[in-house]
């Protein structure tokens, strides 16, 4: 009931808990504004109408560009503790400390939940990347899978969000021809310095995701140029199908894949007779 993609997943506790969180300000600002100067009280009053009205615009704009319904409460939460800490900051320095604590401890321990839904997704080691990825032609001649391999970091919001993206699309195009994969440059920073990816915590390449065919670079997203400069990653269900042409690869490769095993069906006719 709590995984997936189903709405019993935002009763877990980092939905359950920011929310109360970010709830509490209604409260936490009629009691500190008990009994205080009609002046002070109208001066906050255009703060707070000048802040939301901000923050609405900013999530509209928001859920314009958002991935995921997951992704979008994720800004919710981020933009609104922003504006109560704003807010309070004015109202009641002690209010504004007691919220930075709430917001740093529920930061730091109650993490946005991994997606844990249907996937059919490789995940990878330096090892595997050598034996499944680089592919057989390389070393025996015969001709591997491609791989769209994800490449990320468990800590960056962005690859937390693309989650249920990818895994949609692992589900719905693998196949012998096609695999998915991911790799955690967390716990291989060498192979992020490999395949010129930047996992600094300011990095616009997480994640990055590579069509590779036996071990070479079909394409990437985000696209990297001959400066050195990383364009901007689009990484919605649709950005991505059109990118790495995953409707026309997957229908070009279960052509092939019937071509053949018409193929070996015929030899195995003539085998017996």
């Amino acid at each position: 009931f709590f995984k997936g993609t189903g709405i019993g997943r935002f009763l877990r506790a980092y939905y359950l808990l920011n929310g109360f969180a970010v709830g509490t300000y209604v409260y936490a600002r009629t009691t500190a504004l008990y009994g205080a100067d009609p002046n002070t009280t109208d001066f906050l009053f255009e703060w707070e109408k000048n802040a939301f009205s901000s923050l609405t615009i900013l999530l509209v704009v928001k859920s314009v560009r958002t991935l995921t319904l997951d992704s979008f409460v994720s800004d919710f939460f981020m933009y609104g503790k922003s504006t109560i800490l704003l807010l309070t900051f004015f109202m009641d320095v002690r209010l504004f400390s007691w919220y930075l604590i709430l917001f740093s401890i529920l930061f730091l321990m109650v993490p946005q939940p991994f997606y844990e839904g249907p996937e059919a997704i490789t995940y990878l080691t330096p090892a595997t990347y050598d034996e499944l990825v680089v592919g057989k032609e390389q070393k025996s001649g015969e001709k591997g899978p491609r791989w769209l391999v994800e490449f990320y970091a468990s800590w960056s919001p962005p690859c937390v969000h693309l989650e249920p993206i990818f895994a949609q699309l692992s589900v719905k195009y693998s196949s012998d021809n096609l695999q998915f994969a991911k790799m955690d440059l967390g716990r291989w920073p060498r192979i992020a310095k490999e395949f010129n990816i930047s996992i600094a915590g300011t990095s616009k390449q997480l994640p990055t995701l590579i069509m590779f065919e036996n071990g070479k670079e079909l394409g990437r997203i985000p696209h990297i140029f001959a400066d050195n400069s990383v364009a901007r990653g689009r990484y919605r269900k649709a950005d991505l199908i059109k990118a790495f042409d995953l409707d026309h690869e997957g229908a070009a490769l279960s052509a092939i894949a019937k071509k053949e095993a018409k193929k070996d069906k015929k030899g195995n006719n003539k085998k017996t007779k």
